[in-house]
């Protein structure tokens, strides 16, 4: 076992991704370098954003297009990580029985295919996506070629990535492209 795969197992074992997936492959795929400086105080809207930048990488290695950032998929993910960092408990079900598509609809959004990932404890963007891409279930929701759209909250090392794809005829009001949002980010003073 090389030492990428030990510490990504003893990361496995310390810090759990949602409990839908397939246990750990031996190997982990590789994920670029952040382009947040390391040992950087990043903001939770730019550990969520990182997330989608990283996603979009690997999604371009493998030829899918690029999620599009949306605005209401970043509202139910942030909603969703919010509740489950002030309630303390880790589940793609709230405690009232809530789900993704639930969560996807109340915040104004009307799809037709939709997917979630979760996890607790990585201490970064990168983390977390290696995480999910050593996993079989999180793995298939981020290289589903039909998802179009995104959203990601973060909160107190709580993560939450909403995928989707919506209903034909669905206006992009509520999307903006994320190179737009990405640059928007980087002008900020």
């Amino acid at each position: 076992m090389n030492a990428l795969a030990r510490r990504l197992a003893a990361a496995a074992l310390a810090a759990p991704l949602a409990a839908c997936a397939s246990p750990v492959p031996p190997a982990a795929p590789s994920v670029p370098s952040a382009s947040l400086p390391v040992g950087s105080a990043a903001s939770p809207d730019e550990m969520a954003m990182e997330v989608a930048r990283l996603v979009n990488e690997h999604r371009a290695r493998i030829g899918c297009p690029a999620l599009a950032w949306d605005a209401l998929a970043g509202r139910a993910a942030q909603a969703h990580t919010d509740d489950m960092a002030r309630r303390g408990y880790f589940s793609h079900t709230s405690p009232e029985g809530q789900n993704v598509g639930d969560r996807l609809r109340a915040a104004g959004a009307s799809w037709r295919a939709v997917g979630e990932n979760i996890a607790q404890g990585q201490p970064t963007a990168q983390v977390v996506v290696r995480g999910w891409l050593a996993s079989a279930g999180h793995r298939e929701n981020i290289e589903n070629c039909t998802y179009t759209r995104q959203g990601v909250g973060y909160r107190d090392r709580y993560w939450t990535h909403v995928f989707y794809t919506p209903m034909p005829g669905t206006a992009m009001s509520g999307s903006r492209s994320f190179e737009l949002l990405r640059a928007r980010q980087s002008t900020r003073p």
